[in-house]
C-alpha cells in the first residue's frame, strides 16, 4: 500500500469539494436566460447541492459500513460529472434539466466530504493523521480558487460553460480507481481510551459545535458582497479579491494546521473560535476597507483550523468501526449550518434590526465567542472522563 499515492488520491478528491459554488458566479446569468422563472428558483441551483450534501454526507457514513469506500468515492465522482456534463449540454435548455443536474452535484459533494475525511482516519494515525486532515483543507480552499477563478473566466464566453470545470473529474476519477484501496484494513494506534462500537456525547457536541460554527461564518460568505457595495468600497471584482484572502489564508493554514494542533492541543477550536469572532468584531466595529481584508484572513484561519479539528475530535472518539458515521454526522451537520445561517440570521436581522447588515456581523462575532467558550467547557469534560476511563482500565 503505497501511501503517497493514497495522499494524492484523497487530496485530488479533495480539490473538487467546492465545486458546486462555482454557480455562484452565473446566478445573474442564468437568470437573464430564464427570464420568466421566479428568482427563488433560480437560487436552487446553488441551494440543491447544499442541501441534497446534508442527506448524503449524513448516509454515506453507514453507508462505508456495508460498501468499501471506494466504490462510493466512485459513485460520488461520477455522480458530480454526470451532473456537471448535464449542466454544459442540456442546462440551457430547461430550468428542471439544470435543476436535477444539481442533484447530482449535490450527491457527489455530500459522500466525498464525508468519504476523504473518512479515508484519512482509517488509513492515517496521529501526527500524521492530523497533518493529512490540515493538507486536505489546504487542497479544499486551494482548489476552490481555481475552480471559481476557471469558471468565471469561462462563464464570460458564454454562462454554462463554467460547467467546464467539471471536466476535472475525469483525471481524479482515474486517479482515484488507481491509487485508492478498495479494503485496506484501518491504521491503528495504542489507546487505552474507552471506545465504544456506539456514538458517543463527545460526537454529537462536536456537530454541535461545528453547525453552530458554520451557521455563523455563512454570515460573512453571504454579506460581505453586500457591504463591500453599500460601504461603496467597489464592486463584485473587489469582494472577490476579498473571498480569495481568505481562501489563501485557509490554504497556509491547512498547510500548517498539524504544527497548530501540537501546539494548541485541545485549545486549537476555540483559539480559532476567537480569532474568527475578531474578525467579526472588526467588521462590525471598524469596517474599512483594509479591516475587511484582514477580517478575510482571520475567517480563513478559522476555517482551515476548525474543519479538521473537529473531524478529528469526532473520528477519535469512537472506535475505528464507527468513524465514517461519526464523521458523516459532523459533516452533515457543517452543510446543515450552511443551509439554515440564512434562514436564521435574516430573521433574527429582521425582527430586531430592520435587516441590518452590521448587526448580523455583530450576532455573529457574540456568536463565535460563545461557542469558545461552550467548547472549553465541552473539551474539559470529555478530557476528564478520557481520565477517568483510563484509570478504570489501569
Amino acid at each position: 500500500m503505497d501511501r503517497n499515492r493514497i495522499k494524492f488520491a484523497i487530496l485530488s478528491i479533495s480539490s473538487l469539494l467546492m465545486v458546486s459554488m462555482t454557480a455562484s458566479a452565473i446566478l445573474a446569468d442564468i437568470q437573464v436566460h430564464f427570464a420568466g422563472v421566479d428568482e427563488a428558483i433560480i437560487q436552487m441551483v446553488l441551494t440543491i447541492p447544499a442541501l441534497l450534501a446534508v442527506f448524503f454526507a449524513f448516509a454515506s457514513g453507514p453507508l462505508s459500513m456495508r460498501i468499501p469506500k471506494k466504490s462510493l468515492v466512485i459513485f460520488g465522482l461520477f455522480s458530480g460529472l454526470t451532473g456537471g456534463m448535464i449542466a454544459l449540454i442540456f442546462g440551457s435548455m430547461s430550468i428542471g434539466v439544470l435543476l436535477c443536474s444539481s442533484v447530482l452535484i449535490g450527491i457527489a459533494q455530500g459522500i466525498n466530504s464525508t468519504m476523504t475525511m473518512a479515508l484519512i482516519a482509517d488509513l492515517f494515525v496521529g501526527d500524521e493523521s492530523g497533518a493529512m486532515m490540515g493538507l486536505q483543507s489546504a487542497v479544499v480552499n486551494g482548489g476552490s480558487m481555481v475552480l471559481v477563478f476557471t469558471s468565471g473566466f469561462l462563464a464570460g464566453i458564454q454562462w454554462n460553460y463554467s460547467y467546464l470545470v467539471y471536466l476535472a473529474f475525469i483525471p481524479v476519477i482515474m486517479i482515484s480507481i488507481r491509487n485508492l484501496p478498495r479494503d485496506a484494513p484501518p491504521a491503528h494506534e495504542e489507546d487505552h481510551t474507552d471506545k465504544s462500537g456506539k456514538l458517543n456525547a463527545t460526537v454529537f457536541f462536536t456537530a454541535l459545535v461545528m453547525f453552530l460554527y458554520r451557521t455563523f461564518l455563512f454570515v460573512y460568505q453571504t454579506n460581505i458582497a453586500l457591504l463591500v457595495v453599500s460601504s461603496g468600497y467597489g464592486d463584485a471584482s473587489t469582494s472577490g479579491l476579498i473571498n480569495t484572502s481568505m481562501s489563501a489564508a485557509g490554504m497556509v493554514t491547512g498547510i500548517l494546521f498539524g504544527r497548530f494542533q501540537r501546539v494548541l492541543k485541545h485549545f486549537t477550536i476555540p483559539v480559532a473560535l476567537l480569532i474568527s469572532g475578531i474578525g467579526m468584531l472588526l467588521i462590525f466595529s471598524v469596517g474599512t476597507l483594509n479591516i475587511l481584508f484582514i477580517a478575510a484572513i482571520c475567517m480563513g484561519f478559522g476555517m482551515a483550523t476548525i474543519m479538521p479539528a473537529g473531524t478529528l475530535m469526532a473520528a477519535s472518539a469512537v472506535n475505528a468501526g464507527m468513524r465514517a458515521t461519526a464523521i458523516a454526522i459532523t459533516t452533515a451537520a457543517v452543510s446543515l449550518g450552511m443551509f439554515m445561517s440564512p434562514i436564521i440570521m435574516n430573521a433574527l436581522s429582521n425582527s430586531v434590526a430592520d435587516g441590518s447588515i452590521a448587526f448580523k456581523f455583530m450576532l455573529s462575532a457574540i456568536g463565535f465567542f460563545s461557542i469558545a467558550l461552550m467548547t472549553v467547557a465541552g473539551n474539559k469534560i470529555i478530557v476528564k472522563k478520557q481520565l477517568q476511563s483510563k484509570n478504570m482500565v489501569s
